[in-house]
């Protein structure tokens, strides 16, 4: 299972670091053209503004898997043992449900949907620009079945204080 997890870790993060690559060159573009070339880009934009949607569904994703994702510890940290035990399995567990319910079922009928339509700049398929639903919410499963696995295997995994403070921009 750790070798699953390292897998999925490096496509998710390289992922990730490409689409915010693409999109720094992009924003680069968009400010040199606008005030150098004193002729603003019409793509840019859009391209940006689909790039953000993909990035911050993978970067959830991504985050499921370190678990600094968003999360209220009150409860969790007011309990002990078995308690606390049945928090950290109900996390990714609940994760799993709602990334299957609205990401993976609702996120393909998006999808669908959406097929026939395209962007007004780049003429792009609608539908490319949804798939980031469905892939993100099988990231998200997967990730929280990894976890429920490392959970019964006594190996949780609860992001360290590093990991928080970044989270938390410390």
């Amino acid at each position: 299972m750790h070798r699953f997890r390292a897998i999925l870790d490096w496509v998710t993060s390289a992922v990730c670091c490409a689409l915010l690559s693409a999109m720094i060159v992009i924003v680069c573009w968009q400010v040199f053209s606008r005030y150098a070339l004193n002729d603003p880009s019409t793509f840019s934009e859009e391209l940006l503004r689909f790039g953000v949607i993909w990035l911050s569904l993978f970067g959830a994703a991504f985050a499921t898997g370190k678990g600094t994702h968003m999360a209220v510890d009150l409860f969790k940290d007011m309990t002990i043992g078995r308690g606390r035990w049945l928090f950290e399995f109900l996390v990714p567990v609940s994760f799993c449900v709602f990334a299957a319910a609205v990401l993976i079922v609702g996120g393909s009928r998006a999808v669908a949907i959406a097929s026939h339509q395209y962007s007004a700049v780049l003429r792009l398929p609608m539908g490319l620009v949804y798939a980031a639903l469905p892939l993100s919410g099988v990231l998200i499963c997967l990730y929280s079945l990894v976890n429920i696995a490392d959970l019964f295997r006594g190996r949780s995994h609860e992001a360290t204080s590093v990991e928080k403070a970044v989270m938390a921009g410390d």
